[in-house]
């Protein structure tokens, strides 16, 4: 393991002793145990967003060359979006 200093708020500080005397483990090891679970948390949300844009694209492959759109729509995008 490496040794790191890492600066908490008082509140953070209080939340942290009274989760390691609740569960009787050593600061240290509840430090650990909240990084390991947030950084699940955040990779799973970047790799879902990830995965749904490579689904979007796996979808849009299906329709190539299938259907043909309005040549113009990047420049009257607003047009073919809102108006009928």
């Amino acid at each position: 393991m490496l040794r790191t200093n890492v600066y908490l708020t008082e509140d953070q500080q209080k939340q942290i002793n009274l989760w390691a005397t609740i569960t009787k483990k050593p600061k240290a090891k509840v430090l650990r145990h909240l990084i390991d679970q947030g950084l699940k948390v955040t990779s799973m949300q970047g790799s879902l967003s990830t995965e749904g844009f490579i689904k979007l694209g796996k979808i849009a492959e299906q329709f190539r060359g299938k259907v043909e759109g309005p040549r113009d729509l990047s420049k009257n995008l607003d047009r073919y979006t809102w108006d009928e």
